[in-house]
């Protein structure tokens, strides 16, 4: 005779080797059925390889119990689930007008630097502005604001956002130390991202700016199904690898219903300080070629310089900072903001 309660205990206390959650809490495992002693369940993966592997650890713990037959119903999470503007339309973040996606194909564009220095901009041009780092893997923006480890205050069981140059900003790299990985899986990053987006006491914003981890996973399915994204701006190089992929990126948001603001490429030329000449050092014409390609609007291009990178690690966005020193740099970002600001008509 089988005994169920022993079945449930062991399949309950399954661990995923990554984040090192029971499968059970992190909804992957759901469904357990035990009828005339033959076991039936659901699992849930990302990919076949997750599937097999998790597939063959239920099977292994369970060899010893006397199960005749063990049927698992096997559903890969993928984009397909979601349809577009499949989400919680009934729930609006209080006090937010706008909300927009920053979004990159692949990692290292200078996508959190985008984010930060438009969201400066934007402050500039004297809109009320939130930055969400939505990149739970690698938060940036608490480092280039200078808020490393300083964890947010909790008033009602609400986080209050930091606030840093007149900008409310929220990010996991407020919460963990910077040599601590993340090691979480989608249901997991959906809960985090429900809890910062509607657990925040944002308050009253014109634009709220979600820099979102580069590529097409769990973190960018939950932007989207979690929030009626107004917008998605996709930041890119020049070079034809970063196009390749970032096209990947643009389908995704237009598949999920989510209209594209536009490309913004960066370290797009590199201008010599002592006489002006321009150098296009990752190539030349990329995001136009995106234009052309998939009807996307260029809404900059961001220059390679110095002194942008010098400003995020010193904790000040190089809008903020050094305005004189290379102006076009800092009217590069605010002709983005201006772009923002005509398209949303604030």
């Amino acid at each position: 005779m089988v005994d169920s309660k022993e079945i449930y205990a062991i399949l309950t206390e399954l661990k995923d080797p990554v984040s090192g959650e029971t499968l059970f809490k992190l909804g992957l495992l759901k469904d357990i059925s035990l009828t005339n002693n033959n076991l039936s369940l659901t699992l849930i993966a990302s990919n076949e390889e997750e599937m097999a592997s998790f597939e063959k650890m239920i099977r292994e713990a369970l060899k010893n119990c006397g199960i005749p037959s063990i049927n698992i119903n096997r559903v890969l999470r993928t984009s397909t689930e979601l349809k577009p503007k499949q989400k919680a339309k009934e729930r609006v973040i209080e006090g937010v007008k706008k909300i927009i996606a920053i979004g990159s194909g692949k990692g290292g564009v200078g996508k959190s630097t985008v984010a930060a220095n438009l969201a400066a901009a934007l402050s500039i041009k004297h809109l009320e502005v939130g930055l969400f780092d939505g990149d739970i893997y690698g938060p940036s923006i608490s480092k280039m604001f200078g808020i490393d480890g300083i964890a947010p205050m909790v008033e009602n069981q609400k986080m209050i956002p930091a606030n840093r140059f007149g900008l409310k900003i929220l990010s996991m790299g407020q919460l963990v130390d910077e040599e601590t990985p993340v090691l979480w899986r989608g249901p997991l990053i959906h809960k985090a991202y429900e809890q910062f987006l509607y657990d925040t006491l944002w308050g009253a914003l014109d634009i709220l700016l979600v820099d979102l981890p580069p590529g097409t996973g769990d973190a960018q399915l939950s932007a989207i199904q979690l929030v009626n994204l107004d917008g998605a701006i996709i930041v890119t190089t020049p070079q034809d690898v970063s196009l390749i992929e970032v096209k990947k990126a643009i389908n995704m948001f237009r598949k999920n219903g989510v209209k594209i603001l536009g490309v913004v490429e960066n370290m797009s030329y590199f201008m010599c300080p002592q006489c002006g000449t321009i150098t296009h050092i990752f190539g030349n014409g990329g995001a136009k070629k995106l234009n052309e390609k998939m009807d996307v609007k260029v809404l900059a291009e961001i220059p390679v310089s110095p002194l942008i990178s010098k400003s995020g690690d010193e904790g000040m966005p190089v809008v903020l900072s050094n305005g004189d020193e290379h102006p076009e740099i800092r009217e590069t970002f605010l002709s983005l903001a201006n772009n923002i600001i005509e398209e949303f008509g604030l």
